[in-house]
């Protein structure tokens, strides 16, 4: 899809009046009924080279009809048409994030000890949250908390300085990206783990004290769930999914890819879906840790394929951290593989084989080739590639190489702007300014052809807003306000495109949804600020969903 700028749209708009005046058609064709509902008198924004603004829609059966002047759409509104005055607001195409673990999202949120910075920033801010989980938790039960990033100390605390808090209770805390834990002495006896001669686990490792014992720092996930992991029931399943989806459709977001997804709770988003319950469409990714675990999933798996639940393939990860070809020798213990490379090709080529798409945790530069390499061995050509849209997730740093490959092969990839803000100052101080000064590569993406999706990864991000992904991939400011190369920023007309069309084509789903065209789905955002004058992250920060639309039902109208 060509760029839409601000002029385009601007030109569009012009064009949308002269149509009304003189007739001249748009998207409408002769219509045979009225249609079910018609939006009127606004700019709307179709995320489509052949009409990118228009001011009326028309909606029938859940898809869209027409598109085009108010003129136009006249004719459609019939006796039983609800019409909705726009009064110049502005409309979207759903948002659709590419990349979030919803269940994840409504499980930490309700269920475990939130430790997220500002709140925590050290290890006694650490201690004091525990602490008071501590005062409410019985003895001897387990204390799960998440969302920690960096301690003013520099390091993550070991076992015995999470003791000194809670020394009666197991604690698992983790991080918020979901990479690394900490867990005190108690947690780390009850999975026998306090002895020298206990083994990393494959994908992960344990550091160790002098001794050699585990100290009670997690790297990978694998080393996380060897300690514990939290087992929630159906019931809990259902709450935290519905949670979570209703935090979505309040942001604007009519479809959801589930990149992490316990195959067992995917459950609830079926459940929900045939309750009717559902404000976003979902498509869901298991994740499978091993080959093994890979090969019973593709064999056993239902292929779920409802009106708004789709089983869209199989997630992995190559990396945690970042596996990359350079790293300071004090950090390269995060630099770890989660499988040995033939291992992961042969995972990658058990999903190909399956017929399913491939979606692949790859943050670090060599990462990303490995995956760049396994696709290709398993699709065998670069045009069975492009074919099969097999995925990367993150893809942090700038490769030329590696992103002119991507694109030959038709690779999607997902990436989480926000990223600069929340992880890009650690990342500087493990792996230095100058990787780092380039990350998320936006304009090189666009300019040499990679299909971009956005996505927000929560609860492995703090925040689920897609607004603050496009802010920060229009600002590109961390934390501290350093401003990374602003040659990779991208507009606001490009970041919506990434998060409407971009996700719509990394999950095969382009004919769908992702753009307002006739035929198409009729997912949309009524917003409260106007979307075409919006050339900067300071104005993105203002845009609010007035409502949102799914299949032209409202799935969430603010208060006001």
């Amino acid at each position: 899809m060509k760029k839409l700028d601000r002029r385009t749209m601007l030109k569009a708009a012009a064009g949308a009046v002269v149509g009304a005046t003189f007739g001249r058609r748009g998207f409408a064709a002769v219509p045979k009924r009225s249609a079910d509902l018609v939006l009127t008198g606004g700019n709307i924004i179709t995320v489509c080279d052949k009409q990118p603004l228009a001011q009326a829609m028309a909606v029938s059966g859940g898809q869209v009809t027409a598109v085009g002047s108010d003129q136009e759409i006249s004719q459609y509104v019939g006796g039983d048409t609800k019409v909705i005055p726009l009064a110049g607001r502005c409309v979207s195409p759903g948002l659709i994030d590419a990349h979030s673990h919803v269940i994840g999202f409504g499980q930490m949120q309700l269920k475990y000890v939130v430790v997220r910075p500002p709140k925590v920033k050290d290890f006694a801010t650490l201690n004091r949250e525990l602490a008071a989980a501590a005062k409410k938790t019985p003895p001897g039960e387990w204390i799960v908390a998440r969302g920690f990033n960096t301690f003013a100390e520099g390091r993550f605390p070991r076992r015995w300085e999470i003791d000194e808090a809670v020394p009666n209770h197991p604690v698992l805390a983790i991080h918020w990206g979901g990479q690394f834990g900490v867990a005190n002495t108690m947690a780390m006896k009850r999975a026998n783990l306090l002895r020298a001669d206990a083994k990393d686990p494959y994908g992960g490792k344990y550091l160790r004290d002098r001794s050699g014992v585990p100290d009670g720092v997690l790297l990978h996930s694998t080393a996380i769930y060897s300690v514990h992991q939290t087992v929630i029931d159906d019931r809990e399943q259902l709450e935290c999914a519905e949670w979570g989806l209703k935090q979505m459709a309040a942001q604007g977001i009519t479809c959801v890819h589930d990149n992490f997804c316990n195959p067992r709770y995917a459950r609830a988003y079926v459940w929900l879906e045939r309750a009717g319950r559902l404000p976003c469409r979902v498509r869901v990714y298991p994740y499978v840790p091993t080959l093994e675990h890979c090969r019973r999933l593709v064999q056993k798996v239902q292929r779920y394929r409802g009106p708004l639940v789709r089983l869209q393939g199989v997630k992995l990860a190559v990396d945690g951290y970042a596996l990359m070809y350079k790293v300071p020798a004090e950090h390269r213990h995060l630099a770890i593989p989660m499988h040995p490379q033939p291992r992961f090709e042969e995972i990658v080529k058990t999903i190909h084989n399956a017929g399913m798409q491939a979606d692949v945790h790859a943050v670090g530069d060599k990462g990303v080739d490995w995956t760049l390499g396994a696709f290709m061995k398993a699709a065998g050509s670069a045009a069975e590639c492009r074919r099969r849209r097999h995925r990367i997730e993150h893809f942090v740093f700038r490769k030329a190489d590696s992103i002119r490959y991507a694109a030959a092969l038709g690779v999607p990839v997902c990436i989480q702007p926000n990223f600069i803000e929340v992880r890009a100052e650690d990342m500087v101080a493990k792996m230095g300014i100058r990787p780092i000064h380039s990350m998320l590569p936006g304009r090189t993406f666009v300019k040499e052809g990679v299909r971009i999706a956005y996505g927000a990864d929560v609860p492995a991000f703090p925040s689920h807003s897609p607004m603050d992904s496009i802010r920060s991939a229009m600002d590109r400011r961390t934390a501290t306000g350093r401003r990374l190369d602003p040659g990779e920023a991208v507009s606001f007309t490009e970041a919506l495109q990434h998060h409407t069309l971009g996700g719509a084509y990394a999950a095969l789903d382009e004919t769908e949804i992702g753009s307002l065209e006739p035929g198409k789905l009729a997912d949309f955002v009524v917003w409260t600020g106007d979307l075409r004058r919006v050339g900067s992250g300071a104005a993105v920060a203002g845009l609010r969903p007035a409502a949102t639309y799914l299949a032209g039902k409202a799935v969430y109208e603010a208060a006001s």
